[in-house]
């Protein structure tokens, strides 16, 4: 698979938010044009045949379906439908059909995102089918069939300061306002398939002066209220680029610096950066201090 050219600065770089906490946890969300909901790119072709590998390999892995025993189906072939008239519309050739049990890896494998399906069931949002082959330290398994909260119980001081708004922007999202975010890793590796932690997981306890072997790792996430079943669609494109790009834009690497300093145990506990985050911290300290 392909991943950006050393010396190539991403221009989602400006679209990371880098606030110190407290919070610690932040919705981020913005109002998303519907032209902008998924991203094609040069990479495209790599990853989707990467993704076409995982479905033959390791399908167990990268999909599940059904959570809580509610039927997935009726949502997810309204997302391919989605999928294939946004594609359509740009001049993407489709090809025919994959043959697939379930619509929703029909929809994934036509997309460099991930997919993921939430649905109500009584008095909570509940995963009920996902299609998650880049994944960043978790996977689909273990997370269908849970309510909001369960899914994202591993992150950092999300009861304390995400779950009641969380919870209560899924009631009020509408069909008419789809909205997005970004969050933003530092890891040791360009990989993308990176499902449960210690799977191909990379140490690191020193960081080169060109910023070797750390990468930056944004996930750019959608969440759209799919007009028909009701359910919401939750997208996510992971892009990556090299933490030596901060060297261009030292103005990044400060306020990256000023939001890791922020950090207290809990938050440094959940951000995984491979072990190198006083590496982390001193080498965005030097490209700030060299501008």
């Amino acid at each position: 698979m392909s991943a950006p050219a050393p010396g190539t600065v991403p221009t989602w770089l400006d679209d990371i938010r880098l606030e110190p906490g407290p919070p610690f946890a932040t919705m981020g969300t913005r109002a998303l044009d519907l032209d902008d909901w998924l991203i094609v790119d040069d990479d495209r072709d790599d990853d989707l045949a990467y993704k076409a590998r995982l479905f033959d390999d390791a399908r167990a892995v990268v999909f599940a379906c059904d959570g809580a025993g509610v039927d997935s189906r009726p949502p997810s072939q309204e997302v391919l439908q989605l999928v294939r008239v946004w594609l359509g519309h740009r001049g993407i050739d489709l090809p025919p059909l994959f043959g697939d049990e379930h619509p929703l890896i029909e929809a994934a494998r036509l997309v460099q995102e991930d997919l993921a399906v939430l649905q109500r069931i009584e008095d909570s949002w509940v995963l009920t089918a996902g299609a998650v082959c880049f994944p960043s330290h978790w996977t689909i398994g273990d997370k269908v069939g849970l309510p909001l909260e369960g899914v994202h119980a591993p992150v950092a001081h999300y009861a304390t300061e995400l779950r009641d708004k969380v919870d209560r922007f899924h009631d009020r999202l509408t069909t008419d306002r789809p909205v997005w975010r970004r969050n933003w890793f530092v890891n040791p590796t360009s990989e993308l398939h990176l499902p449960a932690y210690g799977h191909q997981m990379h140490i690191a306890s020193t960081i080169e002066p060109d910023g070797s072997p750390m990468w930056i790792r944004s996930e750019y996430q959608t969440l759209r209220r799919l007009p028909d079943t009701g359910a919401i669609l939750f997208t996510i494109r992971v892009q990556r680029a090299p933490l030596g790009v901060l060297r261009s834009r030292p103005d990044v690497a400060l306020r990256m610096l000023a939001a890791v300093q922020s950090w207290d145990r809990d938050k440094r506990m959940y951000t995984s950066t491979g072990g190198a985050l006083d590496a982390l911290i001193d080498w965005l300290g030097g490209v700030a201090q060299a501008a």
